[in-house]
């Protein structure tokens, strides 16, 4: 019997040394577990404290990593129907049913010194700067994964849940949408990330009214001759935020941006403009958000391209009810755009909407500017992290030139965000 007791404490610390290695880093604390085998006789309270002793002075209480703790990553997959009708009954393929995805993956790191470093990889064609979808087939090829984002980005503060103070972006940034600017997406496909420097200054109260001060320089095309100059683009724009009252807020923004005409030769995927037509569109923002069970946003813009003396004008106005972002969240929008040929610069339009008369020979429908219509959207948060959206298009063309042509298209979204 005293053999047998003696092989089984033996084998019972045994057990315990190698067990609490992997006990260790899921419970933390093991004094309980040893006080029951005390008091079961397998082990003594001497042995008891020097595997505690042991436990505490050994390899096992390594510390995570400080990165990890400074280190954010996050992701999204969004899987689409899309279903588009172009009118022109000459079009032989006027109409198009095409299964989609698009997938991100990216991260933040806090240098816990003011700055952060972003990175974000992305689906879709690297020569595509409005879209990230990526079609289905092939084949069942292997698809593209581009670098989509690589930026640093500072803030005055270190408070980076303030839109007050200095803060300052440079490299591939976040979409417009994300740093700062107040512009609708109308002009601004949210699949953007631009590529060179941004600076932002706000919170400056005057009154009741809070300003902010945006300004932007962006590369948009290199040259291999070290005699030649980049592409540029230069944006600015003054946004304010008036508290009219506890439940209603007003936010306005005016602003422009510049490029060349110079510089946009053979450049862009877009369709519509005029060749050889340079852009500085004034923007005006004006927004009206109400706080209530169901919160509401009303919206418009105007834009007037300076550099053109025809087709200059877009005009964008909607409303917005309820906001999608948790489970059992709801949210719907209408909205009308109307978008000359010459409003702004086509390559940066949503490229949800739609230009026609692309070309002198066809009167085909492209993404870009020369539209008009109408677009509703409703959304719905199946979970906090899985979201289901429906939008449609009712579009034709601006400027009349194609009076028997126009576009229809349906978008069902399956969203899941981690």
């Amino acid at each position: 019997m005293m053999t047998i007791n003696k092989l089984t404490k033996i084998a019972g610390i045994g057990l315990l040394l190698t067990g609490l290695t992997v006990l260790n880093a899921e419970a933390g604390d093991n004094s309980s577990l040893l006080e029951k085998l005390v008091e079961k006789g397998v082990i003594t309270q001497a042995e008891a404290n020097a595997l505690l002793l042991e436990e505490s002075n050994g390899g096992n209480n390594d510390k995570v990593p400080s990165w990890v703790s400074r280190l954010t990553l996050k992701g999204d997959l969004r899987l689409r129907f899309e279903h588009t009708h172009d009118g022109e009954p000459s079009d032989v393929t006027s109409a198009e049913d095409r299964w989609r995805y698009r997938f991100r993956l990216g991260g933040i790191a806090d240098l816990e010194n003011g700055f952060k470093v972003g990175f974000r990889f992305a689906t879709g064609d690297s020569g595509q700067a409005v879209s990230s979808n990526q079609t289905f087939g092939g084949d069942f090829g292997r698809d593209k994964f581009n670098l989509d984002q690589a930026y640093a980005a500072w803030k005055q503060d270190q408070d980076w849940g303030s839109t007050s103070g200095l803060t300052m972006y440079g490299g591939k940034m976040p979409n417009f949408a994300n740093t700062g600017w107040k512009i609708s997406g109308a002009l601004f496909d949210s699949d953007i990330t631009p590529e060179g420097m941004e600076v932002h200054y706000g919170g400056v109260d005057v009154g009741s009214v809070t300003f902010g001060f945006h300004g932007g320089a962006y590369l948009m095309e290199g040259e291999d001759d070290p005699s030649k100059q980049y592409s540029t683009m230069i944006m600015a724009q003054v946004t304010s935020q008036t508290i009219l009252s506890d439940t209603l807020a007003m936010d306005l923004g005016v602003g422009l941006y510049g490029i060349d005409s110079n510089d946009l030769a053979g450049q862009g995927n877009g369709n519509g403009n005029t060749s050889g037509q340079g852009y500085t569109p004034l923007m005006i923002d004006l927004a009206f958000s109400y706080k209530a069970a169901i919160p509401i946003k009303a919206y418009g813009t105007w834009v007037d391209n300076q550099q053109a003396d025809t087709m200059e004008n877009g005009w964008i106005t909607g409303i917005k009810f309820g906001n999608a972002k948790k489970a059992g969240d709801w949210q719907a929008k209408i909205e009308y755009v109307s978008l000359e040929k010459d409003a702004i610069w086509d390559e940066l339009a949503d490229d949800q909407g739609g230009a026609f008369g692309i070309n002198s020979t066809t009167s085909a429908y492209g993404t870009g500017t020369n539209f008009e219509g109408v677009i509703v959207q409703g959304k719905y948060n199946l979970y906090d992290n899985v979201q289901t959206a429906l939008s449609l298009w009712f579009t034709e063309s601006e400027d009349g030139a194609s009076s028997s042509e126009d576009n229809t298209r349906l978008q069902a979204d399956l969203i899941f965000k981690f």
